[in-house]
């Protein structure tokens, strides 16, 4: 197959995912999506991109150097292979879908950036960007306009359970199903209309994503959601030191004693800056809100899940309990969709039984799901890139766009990991951009393998 259609299939593919991961997201559209059509969708989109994760893999695999990163990764899959197998009298098949998942994904996602050139990939996380937040910019606003006129109410999420909308219990759900993850995917959008706003010099484009960059904001403050908060502070942190070392370190215009001073101040300017934003879209559209609704609680605000010997939000506890099964199977672990069936068969009063939570911590889920072998291989994995990337950041050459977008997803993703369930497995946006940029960091950090120049070429 040309290439070059291979690339522009992969493309849109990457709009559709994008856009699919989303509506399940907002709960008046996912609630056409269930039972078989849910089925079929998500088959449809690993079947999909499992045939262009196949013309990937047979593509290109020459024009790949063979190292230790890939070995890891290879052990992983042959670890996840293995729990699935060992693991084969729960929901086998549903199991082995999974891994089939994270096989189709991370290589096709992960090679993208290394099968195309570098202005086709720019275009694609540009029309990914805006395309994706004009259906998200909707939804803030409504959820938004929920607030100032204080709607709140309960409904059906597509499995059947009941779930909060609009303004409730000191969070703006809004028409999302979950507020964490709805403000997380506002911060995604964020980072791609920046990305976008750098590359693009066309007026109303840049207006757009000023809106847009209102809108997503507003929502993340009235979301509530303190593992969001933690993300940007710590992207942004992120980022603020990286521009800060390769202007003061990398080019050996100053020492590490002025670095730091440096460090500090921006640092200092950036939590103050947020801290500003937050407060002029804060009390402003809390002051609208009690114009609209002067009957409004003075607490709509106010969490009452969190506070006092439940700083965690049941999480620590959640952590307790599955470090506890984890130790049932430590090696290779339950696989994907084991673990909670597991705890339900064999201790029925328990908690984890009780209550059917998740996670709520990715690496956690990592290591109840593949074991200490596959934490391991993975955790390998990460660090190594880690000591890449830093190897990067150090050299006095120029960082593309393209890297520090990559490098800002990555980082924002595996701090939200810390407080809620893996990504690893999962037809998710977050999903999606975390291979896509570690494809980036990969490429970018590899000496061997130069950027590809096969989608202006036929196979």
């Amino acid at each position: 197959m040309n290439m070059k259609i291979t690339n522009q299939i992969t493309r849109y593919y990457i709009l559709f995912y994008a856009l699919y991961s989303m509506t399940q997201r907002i709960i008046p559209i996912s609630v056409f999506c269930v039972g078989p059509l849910a089925g079929i969708l998500y088959k449809l989109i690993v079947g999909l991109g499992g045939c262009l994760a196949l013309v990937y893999l047979v593509s290109g695999f020459k024009k790949w150097k063979m190292n230790s990163l890939f070995a890891l990764l290879g052990g992983f899959i042959l670890v996840l292979c293995i729990t699935t197998l060992l693991n084969r009298s729960y929901n086998f098949f549903d199991n082995v879908l999974g891994v089939i998942t994270f096989g189709v994904q991370l290589i096709l996602f992960f090679s993208y950036y290394h099968m195309t050139e570098k202005k086709e990939f720019s275009f694609t996380i540009q029309l990914t960007a805006v395309a994706s937040s004009i259906l998200w910019n909707i939804c803030c606003a409504i959820s938004l306009a929920q607030y100032l006129l204080n709607i709140q109410y309960r409904t059906l999420n597509p499995i059947g359970n009941t779930v909060r909308q609009g303004i409730v219990d000191g969070r703006l759900f809004g028409i999302f199903s979950d507020p964490n993850f709805a403000a997380f995917t506002s911060f995604l959008v964020l980072m791609l209309l920046a990305y976008t706003f750098y590359c693009q010099k066309t007026r109303i484009l840049r207006i757009y994503i000023g809106i847009s960059v209102v809108l997503n904001i507003a929502y993340i403050v009235f979301s509530n959601s303190r593992t969001v908060f933690l993300c940007v502070i710590g992207t942004v942190f992120f980022f603020v030191l990286l521009l800060t070392y390769r202007r003061y370190i990398a080019d050996g215009r100053t020492s590490v004693k002025r670095f730091l001073l440096y460090a500090v101040r921006n640092l200092a300017l950036s939590l103050a800056g947020m801290i500003a934003v937050y407060s002029l879209l804060f009390y402003p559209m809390q002051n609208i809100g009690k114009q609209m609704e002067p009957q409004r609680s003075e607490t709509d605000l106010v969490r009452d899940d969190v506070g006092g010997d439940n700083v965690t939000n049941n999480r620590s506890t959640i952590w307790i309990h599955y470090l506890d099964l984890y130790k049932k199977k430590p090696v290779f672990g339950f696989s994907i969709n084991t673990a909670l069936p597991y705890a339900t068969e064999h201790d029925p009063e328990g908690y984890l039984a009780q209550t059917q939570y998740v996670t709520h911590n990715g690496y956690l889920s990592l290591l109840v799901e593949t074991g200490i072998l596959g934490f391991a291989l993975m955790a390998c994995f990460i660090i190594l890139m880690l000591i890449r990337n830093v190897k990067r950041i150090q050299a006095n050459e120029k960082i593309s766009p393209d890297y520090a977008l990559a490098l800002s997803l990555v980082v924002a993703v595996l701090i939200f990991l810390v407080c809620f369930h893996d990504i690893f497995f999962t037809v998710n946006i977050e999903t999606m951009l975390l291979y896509l940029s570690m494809g980036v960091l990969f490429i970018e950090t590899d000496s061997q393998t130069a950027q590809s120049t096969l989608s202006t070429q036929t196979e």
